[in-house]
């Protein structure tokens, strides 16, 4: 049991720093990233940025204020004055899992029929199975022995977003915690038979956990604070740390010289039989990562960006989508992976391409002082025993 003054302290660290907010930020654990960081990651500072909240490994993203993008000369380039991020945060360094997936799902559906959550459908395209040993309500999933690390296809924009909401809130069951937090569900709609959407444009000021905007995602997976020398930053044309188009092959496997580096090579390609997403798992390039040393920004799926794309400066149709994905052929793959692209689809669209990494909030000071507290007493109670 705590003893008296433990408790005060700690009852008193709650009330200050409001107890949910608090409980939440209390997970996020420091540690060594569980894949080596690549020479460039590491310059960059990332061994000390990683933490993990919820089974996420996140990459705290710093260089606050860094310069935009600015273009590569071509009229087509969509991305100029993009990229500057004037705060830190923190983004997954892999997409979503299975592993993470089939939680998110058992919550979703491990409740009676008359309790759905709106705009959710399990994917075809992942890892995950029914969990046999659970008899209702509902069902609950899995991840297939061997399969935890396989990307996630059919995220809707939308899905993505409650997925959000459902970690802001703690993982909470209740309905409650899939339907705001991050994103009000109650906004999601069309307007009449349009394909104008009424969906909350951007996350909650105080949102937890939320899909990354452009200029976060391209950062993270673009901008290297030493490109040009230590403390001298720059852009790379792809998101692999190069500005060389990346091998399209699956891993240690040659071509032209050179290693595979992506795994967004056409599914069809009979010169690669037997390799798919089913067998490719997220991290499987392990040496070849952005300079914050996210990994998979190149194939995977498809990521969805938090962006509205606007129509007429004023009407919101489609949400812009980032990267190549498995299935690309190289040409598609080559486009997809530069800089200088993006896509755009409606927010309900869930191939099977489609998916998504995680971006989170820097905790507050209040946050780390009780994560900070509570080692500082746990430290303390070893020492003792």
């Amino acid at each position: 049991l705590l003893t008296l003054p433990t408790a005060v302290l700690i009852s008193g660290i709650l009330a200050l720093c409001g107890t949910g907010q608090a409980l939440a930020q209390s997970q996020i654990t420091p540690g060594a990233p569980s894949l080596s960081l690549t020479p460039a990651a590491a310059a960059n500072g990332v061994q000390d940025r990683i933490t993990r909240q919820y089974g996420i490994e996140f990459v705290t993203i710093g260089a606050p204020g860094n310069a935009p993008w600015m273009g590569n000369g071509s009229s087509s380039d969509v991305a100029i004055g993009r990229g500057s991020v004037d705060h830190e945060y923190r983004i997954g360094r892999f997409e979503v899992t299975t592993s993470q997936w089939a939680a998110f799902m058992s919550a979703v559906y491990a409740r009676p029929a008359t309790d759905a959550i709106p705009f959710i459908s399990p994917p075809n395209a992942w890892g995950g199975v029914i969990d046999s040993t659970y008899h209702g309500p509902g069902r609950r999933y899995v991840a297939a022995p061997g399969r935890e690390m396989n990307s996630v296809g059919n995220i809707s924009w939308r899905t993505a977003a409650i997925y959000c909401n459902w970690l802001h809130n703690g993982q909470a069951s209740d309905r409650s915690a899939f339907m705001n937090g991050a994103y009000d569900v109650s906004t999601f709609g069309y307007i009449g038979g349009s394909s104008v959407f009424t969906d909350q444009l951007v996350h909650n000021p105080d949102a937890q956990f939320f899909i990354p905007n452009i200029d976060e995602w391209t950062k993270a997976a673009h901008y290297d604070p030493n490109k040009n020398g230590m403390g001298q930053g720059g852009w790379w044309k792809y998101s692999t740390t190069s500005d060389t188009t990346p091998v399209y092959a699956p891993p240690g496997i040659l071509q032209n010289g050179r290693l595979g580096q992506s795994s967004a090579f056409a599914s069809t390609a009979t010169s690669y039989p037997g390799y798919g997403p089913s067998n490719i798992m997220l991290g499987a390039y392990s040496d070849v990562q952005s300079p914050w040393g996210l990994l998979d920004t190149s194939g995977g799926r498809r990521e969805w960006n938090e962006d509205a794309a606007l129509f007429f400066g004023t009407l919101p149709v489609y949400r812009y989508i980032d990267s190549s994905a498995w299935g690309d052929d190289p040409y598609q793959a080559n486009v997809s992976d530069q800089i200088s692209y993006r896509g755009t689809d409606y927010a309900s669209s869930d191939f099977s391409n489609y998916g998504f990494r995680i971006a989170a909030a820097i905790p507050s000071p209040s946050g780390i002082a009780l994560f900070g507290m509570m080692l500082l007493i746990q430290n303390s109670r070893r020492r003792k025993e």
